[in-house]
């Protein structure tokens, strides 16, 4: 399981095993019998495909897990949590818009605890993120027993970097089933996340010995090695998962370790290996935008450019307003003229705002990193433009959205206030950004500008360490890696 991939799919994209005692009720709120979350339909055969779709997800097939889930929706029309679980497992906004107001459509007919899950889950995608996050406190206290809700919520706040929280819960549901393999994978990346490596390694061991016959255990073990910067380990546990099933995805994992490793033409020989395994348009173009940033990595910007101008295109054509807005957004990244980046981002917003099926938090979380850009990029050339940027930032922030857009505007304070001089000032805004490549480089300067060597030295430390493929790691990563090691030699004679 790539975790690149995964933060794009929610928490619903997981092995969940319900009570299968739900029958239609009338519209209103259950009273809690089950300890465990029930699912309501009146079909068996809905029932069923509902189940093995789970039992698909349990391994990672989801592709095959979708198409299960989208058959139990034809077979019950109104059956609540297949239209949501479809939602949270296609690429297609169009779907994922009509199959989320299904499933909020016929929430009233199901329990209070499916209720719950539709409104937490519905929430957070259109934008309703208070309520959203209400509910799923109330689902959590509803079912305090249940492993499968500690689960599915510890697997959310991985993905919002809520770590601790996480390991928590996940480390309850395996306490509760020591072979839960699911949880085992997630939270093997939450410690990886949190850099504790040894206690990961012994989790992805546990995930291979549980399923050594499945492709996602090597993969998701792959993915681990890497963020520990073992290159070679990680590219043979891609490959035996690419044995098992060259079709799972697992060519990508070596695409991007190969990426990290400097072997750019290497990378982009298995992106596109990958390709041809691909069939979801909004994959392909993220394997292509990835494909593209390897040229940045190696200072070829121009080509760069071109690939991710034909990344737009693609994403225009196929109707993927975000990535389409995402490439012009990563030019405007690596654009050295401040007035043609400022462009780019303009273009950048053109998609999200026209007529596109889009889900409202990918819409806002999008356009808080086009004004964050716009802010980082301005403020030591247009004061005025960065002010302007963050102000809208800040607005976003407040209004009670995602912790995304939170982070990009405590980021943004922090680049804001680095540029003035203001170090000690920029510190607690950039601790709330301190994964981000690009904040953790001005956190280090604002550390080591504070006298706060060990503060320094730790960042130091993680950023030269960094190891997920993403274009904040291209862009800083490599040149901060280099700047380390021109200090570390003594001086010339």
């Amino acid at each position: 399981m790539r975790f690149r991939q995964c933060v794009c799919l929610v928490v619903m994209l997981c092995v969940v095993a319900f009570a299968a005692d739900g029958k239609p009720g009338k519209e209103r709120p259950h009273k809690t019998v089950s300890k465990t979350l029930p699912v309501t339909t009146g079909s068996r055969a809905a029932r069923k495909l509902f189940e093995s779709g789970m039992a698909k997800l349990e391994l990672w097939h989801q592709n095959e897990a979708l198409a299960d889930w989208r058959a139990a929706t034809r077979k019950d029309s109104k059956f609540a949590l297949a239209h949501l679980f479809v939602a949270y497992a296609t690429e297609d906004p169009a779907e994922e818009s009509r199959e989320l107001a299904q499933a909020k459509q016929f929430a009233p007919r199901t329990s209070q605890g499916e209720q719950l899950l539709i409104r937490w889950l519905a929430g957070v995608r259109q934008g309703e993120y208070v309520p959203g996050i209400a509910a799923m406190n109330d689902l959590l206290a509803l079912y305090p027993d249940d492993q499968r809700v500690d689960f599915l919520t510890g697997r959310w706040l991985l993905l919002q970097e809520r770590y601790e929280q996480a390991q928590m819960l996940l480390e309850r549901a395996l306490a509760s089933d020591p072979n839960d393999a699911a949880a085992i994978n997630i939270l093997g990346y939450t410690y990886a996340l949190s850099n504790n490596f040894e206690k990961a390694f012994a989790m992805m061991e546990r995930y291979v010995a549980l399923q050594p016959e499945e492709p996602n255990p090597h993969d998701s073990y792959g993915e681990i090695l890497r963020l520990a910067g073992r290159y070679e380990a990680a590219v043979a546990q891609y490959r035996m998962s690419v044995k098992l099933d060259p079709e799972f995805g697992s060519t990508i994992g070596i695409a991007d370790t190969y990426a990290l490793m400097g072997r750019e033409q290497d990378a982009r020989d298995e992106y596109e290996r990958a390709l041809l395994f691909t069939t979801s348009e909004s994959q392909r173009v993220g394997i292509e935008t990835q494909l593209a940033i390897t040229y940045f990595r190696e200072n070829k910007n121009s080509l760069g450019n071109h690939a991710l101008r034909a990344v737009a295109k693609h994403a225009h054509q196929a109707g993927l307003a975000r990535l389409e807005a995402e490439a012009h957004r990563i030019m405007a990244m690596y654009e050295p003229d401040l007035g043609n980046a400022l462009q780019d981002l303009e273009t950048a917003e053109k998609p999200l705002n026209e007529h596109h099926q889009i889900a409202p938090v990918d819409r806002d979380e999008e356009q808080a990193l086009i004004l964050y850009t716009r802010a980082s990029r301005a403020v030591s050339n247009s004061r005025e433009t960065a002010e302007k940027a963050l102000q809208q930032l800040q607005t976003m922030a407040e209004s009670g959205r995602s912790r995304v857009i939170e982070r990009v505007w405590h980021a943004a304070q922090g680049a804001l206030l680095v540029a003035q001089g203001k170090y000690a000032e920029a510190l607690p805004h950039l601790e709330e950004d301190k994964l981000n490549p690009l904040s953790m480089r001005l956190l280090w300067e604002a550390y080591t500008k504070t006298g706060k060597q060990a503060q320094a030295d730790q960042i130091q430390a993680a950023l030269t360490g960094y190891n997920q493929v993403t274009v904040e790691q291209a862009l800083v990563v490599p040149r901060f890696r280099e700047t380390v090691a021109e200090k570390s030699q003594p001086p010339q004679p």
